[in-house]
């Protein structure tokens, strides 16, 4: 029940860290629902990258306008040297922006066809580099209502959801999940006089085009894929240039002298990349501590049954920015009494009401990227209601727990 508490307090920091890094919560104001809350170990969120289309009619380049891809999915936390892994669960869209039925309204369109034929995904430095989706799913809209001024959107795909991978991690370092460039083929129809407008589209992103990183490390067993299925995963859209998710981190808590196993989610929505004379700062935040079975089991062994207490540090990894190793909980935040009930895992958001806000994060002037991780944490707990307080400690993922990788453009 330590554990449990103690990541409770990791959990409200680890709100404040996911928030300021990157992964993932539901764009609410109130605190995380368990129900959404993904295993130890997945990272679940919905991205919405700005592109730039290039717009050619008859292979006559015309004009570059702006529109956005929006990509679902599940990718692990962090990756073993030479690990299978892959992005799950996918889904999105890529939204080509109202230029097109502008152009359309002035000739009676009325409907379009749509077929994305590239969307490429990149996994830096894994074999293989980056996978196009187009060669193994159908990306088409057919006979789409048009109305002019309004953009055209095609689902990806068209039907169930799409698996990135396999990629095979490599030995060290980490891996950045990318967008590399998507092309569309867009018919506008005019069903009244049979006239039909050719359009093609080629699209990059226009504000950075990391989606995630992850960390690879020999503390983690890569004997079996990182392949997760079966994840919470229902994100309302977000805005252009920002995530929404959650990360569930696995962490091991010396309590009382004995080491468990934990997980601390996170949960918020986070821009997407920094400007160099800007900063970034996390809004909406809420998490969650998880103990697995086995955690609260060994805890109930141990004579524990309920926790209470305090988190009161949780600190956080900021390279190439500032502040360097800041504490989100600087006043600490409560954990509220939690029973605990052999073999069935635990799941206790935090903060139990409400939502945080973490930041603001300063990117540095030579930089290229501000990459945020998960830290140290620290609790003071007190179990089956006694007085006494035991300190539990917590140190920094191994390999890291990063949240965020935002381009400095």
């Amino acid at each position: 029940m330590i554990p449990l508490s103690f990541l409770r307090r990791l959990r409200g920091a680890l709100l404040l860290t996911a928030v300021t890094a990157a992964v993932l919560a539901p764009s609410t104001s109130s605190a995380l629902d368990p129900q959404l809350v993904p295993s130890i170990g997945a990272d679940t969120g919905r991205f919405t990258l700005p592109i730039s289309c290039q717009i050619s009619i008859s292979g006559i380049k015309l004009i570059k306008i702006g529109g956005t891809v929006d990509i679902q999915g599940v990718a692990p936390v962090q990756l073993g040297p030479g690990q299978v892994f892959y992005l799950s669960q996918g889904s999105g869209a890529l939204t080509l922006p109202a230029w097109l039925t502008t152009l359309g309204g002035l000739v009676t369109i009325n409907k379009a066809d749509a077929v994305v034929t590239s969307l490429k995904i990149g996994a830096t430095r894994s074999t293989p580099a980056t996978v196009d989706l187009a060669s193994s799913y159908d990306l088409s809209v057919q006979d789409v209502p048009v109305q002019a001024g309004k953009p055209v959107t095609v689902g990806l795909p068209k039907v169930g959801t799409f698996r990135v991978g396999p990629y095979t991690a490599p030995a060290d370092g980490r891996v950045q999940f990318r967008f590399e460039g998507a092309s569309a083929d867009v018919t506008l129809k005019s069903t009244s006089v049979g006239l039909k407008i050719k359009v093609h589209a080629e699209c990059l992103a226009s504000q950075g085009n990391a989606l995630l990183s992850v960390a690879v490390g020999s503390q983690v067993d890569s004997s079996k894929p990182a392949l997760f299925e079966g994840q919470p995963l229902s994100y309302p859209a977000v805005a252009a240039g920002n995530l929404v998710g959650i990360v569930n981190s696995p962490y091991k808590c010396d309590i009382g002298g004995q080491q468990y196993d934990v997980g601390i989610a996170v949960g918020a929505i986070i821009p997407l990349a920094v400007k160099k004379t800007g900063n970034i700062s996390f809004t909406q935040a809420s998490g969650a501590i998880t103990l697995p079975a086995a955690t609260v089991n060994r805890l109930m062994d141990a004579g524990v049954t309920s926790v209470q207490g305090k988190v009161d540090e949780l600190r956080l990894i900021v390279d190439n920015g500032t502040p360097a190793n800041p504490n989100v909980l600087p006043g600490g935040t409560a954990i509220p009494a939690t029973a605990l009930q052999r073999d069935t895992p635990i799941t206790v958001s935090l903060p139990t009401t409400g939502t945080v806000t973490a930041g603001p994060f300063t990117p540095g002037t030579s930089a290229a990227s501000m990459v945020i991780g998960l830290g140290s944490a620290a609790a003071s707990l007190q179990f089956n209601g006694s007085s006494q307080v035991i300190k539990a400690t917590c140190p920094k993922p191994e390999p890291d727990a990063l949240l965020v990788d935002a381009p400095i453009i």
